[in-house]
């Protein structure tokens, strides 16, 4: 595939991408960086698989399943990369710009990413264990103790 070809295939991901970067950065600047870095490293890791793969642009079944294995591979440099980041800046998590998402800024990076693939990308649990390369169980937990805690502090402010 041509570096272009990979780019029309990429093209519809990236505002997902910068939207789940967000949830671990909550810094312009350092979601696109996220982002670029992400998708970089796909393309050095991958290069092989990407000139490699001969796709019809025209076939809409094939670019749609191509697309959601690009998209599952790039989460998996995505996290790695966005984990580490995030360990580096927990301010970011801090900021009082976010006053409106406190509690889901409260959890742990892990968590937010896990909650958002899961609720919003309609990932199933067993692929959010693939990319993440975490026990099914983890992810599992993760998703009930974050919505234990989003909807215990949802509770909780209202009363207030």
């Amino acid at each position: 595939m041509k570096r272009k070809d990979f780019y029309k295939l990429l093209s519809p991901l990236i505002d997902k991408l910068y939207t789940l970067a967000f949830s671990l950065l909550p810094d312009d600047l350092q979601a696109e960086q996220l982002v670029i870095d992400s998708v970089n490293a796909y393309l050095f890791k991958e290069k092989k698989w990407i000139n490699s793969k001969e796709i019809e642009l025209e076939n809409k079944k094939e670019v749609t399943l191509v697309r959601k294995m690009i998209f599952k591979s790039l989460l998996k440099y995505f996290s790695e990369i966005g984990f580490r980041r995030s360990a580096q800046m927990p301010e970011l998590s801090r900021s009082t710009e976010l006053n409106a998402f406190t509690e889901f800024f409260s959890l742990e990076p892990k968590a937010r990413l896990i909650v958002r693939l899961r609720f919003e990308m309609q990932f199933s649990v067993d692929d959010i264990a693939d990319i993440l390369e975490l026990p099914r169980y983890d992810v599992i937990e993760k998703i009930h103790n974050s919505r234990f805690l989003l909807l215990h502090q949802r509770d909780n402010g209202v009363e207030a």
